[in-house]
């Protein structure tokens, strides 16, 4: 079982996510904005994270920047789920694994996590 931190403000994609995940057996983390996403990372590491770009606090970009810095954390997975019209060029840019368009397609975000998590 992997522990996966959801970073997004939309509280009822989360409790979406959270049901796409349930089949998988894998504990969720809610964080919803990322100003808490590396305090968060830092006191119990996920083993992957799942980032909208859009948020409140602090973009989701510059969380994921401040992921691939940090030596601790620079290896997590970080799959980006956004709406942004840029959004894979911007996730591509800051280092995402994975982008994934909104509205996601159920199978292949789990398909995703899953390789991600196998990897």
């Amino acid at each position: 079982m992997a522990r996966i931190l959801i970073v997004e403000d939309d509280e009822s994609l989360i409790m979406m996510l959270e049901i796409a995940l349930r089949p998988l057996k894998h504990e969720v983390i809610r964080c919803l904005n990322g100003a808490d996403a590396l305090p968060m990372m830092r006191a119990a590491p996920p083993d992957l994270v799942i980032l909208d770009l859009m948020m409140p606090s602090a973009p989701g970009d510059s969380v994921l920047n401040a992921i691939r810095a940090d030596e601790a954390l620079r290896d997590t997975p970080v799959v980006v789920l956004s709406a942004h019209p840029k959004g894979e060029r911007i996730a591509s840019g800051a280092g995402a694994d994975v982008f994934l368009g909104k509205p996601v397609n159920i199978r292949t975000f789990r398909e995703t996590i899953t390789e991600l998590l196998n990897r």
